[in-house]
């Protein structure tokens, strides 16, 4: 059974479902998702998320054991480890499957 995650579009009040399959889909969308905001996040300068709540970096160090604790040294980190250059491939393959095993 899936994992169904319901968002608004406020523009059209149309919605929009993501289905997860299995941990592995719904993993990769937390990774993908995070690593883009902690690109957008040292680029702007501006948080994404609520720190008292969780961060970016923290979400990414479940995955990334030795993740840096700051944004940029964590982005700088994880560009020179080749993980922007997996993201920015534009196939739509699982690619941190062994991450999500790992965490486990």
């Amino acid at each position: 059974m899936g994992y169904n995650r319901t968002m608004i579009n406020q523009r059209k009040d149309t919605m929009t479902t993501i289905t997860f399959n299995n941990n592995y889909d719904r993993g990769n969308f937390q990774i993908r998702m995070s690593l883009m905001y902690l690109r957008s996040e040292v680029r702007s300068g501006m948080i994404m998320c609520d720190p008292r709540k969780g961060t970016t970096v923290k979400t990414l160090a479940r995955f990334f054991p030795g993740l840096k604790k700051t944004r940029k040294s964590a982005y700088k980190q994880l560009v020179d480890a080749g993980v922007y250059a997996h993201l920015d491939n534009k196939e739509h393959r699982p690619l941190f499957n062994s991450l999500i095993d790992n965490k486990n």
